[in-house]
């Protein structure tokens, strides 16, 4: 008889070609180019033999004796169970493929194709070619599944979402591949057509007949939302307990970044402070330079203060945005955690276009102040984002390396954008803690927002206004804060995410005692891929209390 481990790895290797086969589009973007060219049946007979077959590995799975496994094999067994039971509860309780239009954005995204250079411009361009000629039949599907009265809100949301996406294909696609051989260009120009056209059509019928009959109410209500913390995540507190935790939280960080104001002048309030911020910023043909020496920056701190582990000698590269990316003003692009050939990663700057006038230049520019990209550079590359995917490379696990926890690589990369000013970044300078503290509040905001708006009532206008008086934000910015938590709850693990990791960097300290090492913590930390932090305490703590924040 097949020993607990081996059963446990024949499990694992099955779950993971089961998974990967349905989400095609997710394991190319990890770098399994095997499932290039294809995109995921969702329809009600796909979805049912699915949830099927996850039933049967979930009995699998409960047939292990974990107690019998050795401490990283019951780390795998942790994560099969976590990943196994919410893909259950997505598919079977909160079931977003009803009444989320955006939901099917993410499995028809192309960008993998055109932004990493992992195989020859020929080879990408077939499989490319092949995948958007399935956008007809997966948007039927789309329309199929999705049912009448769906908050209205979603459907808003949505719409640009696909507008950028058709844009994206008929345009930047064709142009990423206008080397391409004639024959082969022509062929998926046609494919692009084809694709659109489907896009358009699903937009059509998201106006003309979804639209006039949506509903107002988006809100998960407490049962749905505790439970996308509970499966997605592996929190379980009391909505309650959770709240007031994140308000401690905002209340801290309002404070500090008032305490900070009367520093830098007293005479001044805080958003004339951050205002004066925002007008502190690089001309346009230094961003790039600038950006560049931002990282050295980090880097070289990172290694002179022996903070975390650089797994690779391979360095974040800086960037103009591409062309068919440029949506965002900055974005990190890492390589995917099994990428062989195209293991670089790219740090995106989006520079003011040439025909913009100089007012909205300048407005463009007021978001790439010094103090405020620094940060955003911690979070994104050093010791962030970037640092923490060259980690995941080299996870001890497939399931490690595949599976990934929003409160952990978001909770992350907000941690290490105080954790760089506390161990003496910037040399205490309170202009980088007051744009610190700025982007914390936002996230704060985020967490307030997204338990009131989803489980207490709040309407998108009062999270609009509760952006505005507490992250000191402008009403554009903060409507397009309070309109994101309709469509992404979990946008408050920024906070909850950063929060589990003091708690657990606390306790992991007392269990070290005079071992403690801060570089050992955040090598174990990061150095397991993305787990839910619940999970991870259990591998990192010799005992566990449970108390996770």
């Amino acid at each position: 008889m097949a020993s607990d481990a081996k059963t446990l790895a024949i499990l694992a290797e099955d779950f993971l070609k089961t998974y990967f086969n349905f989400y095609p589009t997710s394991a190319s973007s990890l770098g399994l180019h095997e499932y290039d060219g294809r995109i995921s049946d969702l329809s009600k007979e796909a979805l049912a033999n699915f949830v099927k077959t996850l039933h049967s590995y979930h009995k699998r799975l409960k047939k292990i004796d974990a107690k019998r496994l050795a401490k990283l094999e019951a780390f795998d067994y942790g994560l099969l169970q976590w990943k196994i039971e919410a893909e259950l509860w997505e598919w079977t309780e909160r079931r977003e493929y009803l009444e989320n239009p955006m939901f099917y954005s993410y499995f028809a995204m192309v960008d993998s194709y055109v932004m990493r250079n992992y195989a020859p411009l020929a080879e990408r361009a077939k499989s490319l070619t092949q995948h958007l000629l399935q956008f007809p039949q997966f948007f039927t599907i789309a329309k199929q599944n999705l049912k009448a009265k769906v908050p209205r809100i979603l459907i808003e949301e949505a719409l640009p979402v696909f507008a950028g996406l058709s844009q994206f294909i008929q345009n930047d696609v064709i142009q990423a591949f206008e080397q391409l051989e004639a024959t082969l260009h022509q062929e998926l120009k046609a494919a692009c057509a084809i694709a659109d056209a489907a896009i358009k059509d699903f937009c059509t019928f998201l106006e003309t007949t979804l639209l006039p009959t949506a509903q107002t109410e988006f809100a998960l209500g407490p049962t749905l939302f505790a439970a996308l913390l509970r499966y997605n995540e592996l929190f379980d507190l009391p909505l309650v307990q959770l709240l007031a935790l994140g308000e401690a939280d905002l209340t801290r960080n309002q404070a500090a970044i008032v305490a900070v104001a009367k520093q830098l002048n007293p005479t001044q309030t805080v958003a004339e402070q951050m205002k004066a911020l925002g007008e502190n910023h690089p001309e346009p043909d230094q961003l790039i330079p600038e950006t560049k020496k931002m990282l050295e920056h980090s880097r070289a701190f990172l290694l002179e203060h022996d903070l975390v582990t650089l797994p690779t000698d391979v360095k974040c590269q800086v960037a103009e945005t591409p062309p068919f990316a440029r949506w965002a003003f900055a974005m990190i692009d890492t390589a995917g955690a099994f990428e062989e050939v195209a293991n670089d990663s790219f740090y995106y700057i989006t520079l003011p276009e040439p025909a913009w006038s100089p007012e909205k230049t300048a407005g463009w520019l007021t978001k790439f102040d010094f103090a405020t990209m620094t940060g955003i550079s911690i979070h994104e590359a050093y010791p962030g984002h970037f640092v923490h995917f060259a980690h995941v490379r080299h996870a001890p696990t497939q399931l490690a390396k595949s599976f990934s926890a929003y409160t952990h690589y978001e909770g992350w990369a907000h941690y290490v954008e105080q954790m760089m000013l506390d161990e003496g970044y910037g040399e205490n300078a309170l202009n980088l803690r007051m744009a610190q503290l700025a982007e914390a509040l936002v996230r704060n905001c985020r967490y307030v927002c997204a338990i009131k708006m989803h489980t207490q009532g709040m309407q998108i206008e009062e999270a609009t206004q509760f952006f505005i008086e507490n992250a000191y934000m402008d009403e554009v910015t903060a409507s397009k804060e309070a309109r994101r938590g309709t469509h992404d709850p979990g946008y408050l693990n920024y906070t909850l995410g950063k929060l589990a990791l003091y708690k657990l960097l606390g306790d992991y300290r007392a269990a070290q005692g005079p071992q403690f090492s801060l570089k050992n913590f955040h090598d174990a930390f990061i150095g397991y891929g993305s787990p839910p932090i619940p999970l991870l305490r259990s591998l990192l703590l010799p005992s566990d209390d449970g108390i996770v924040i």
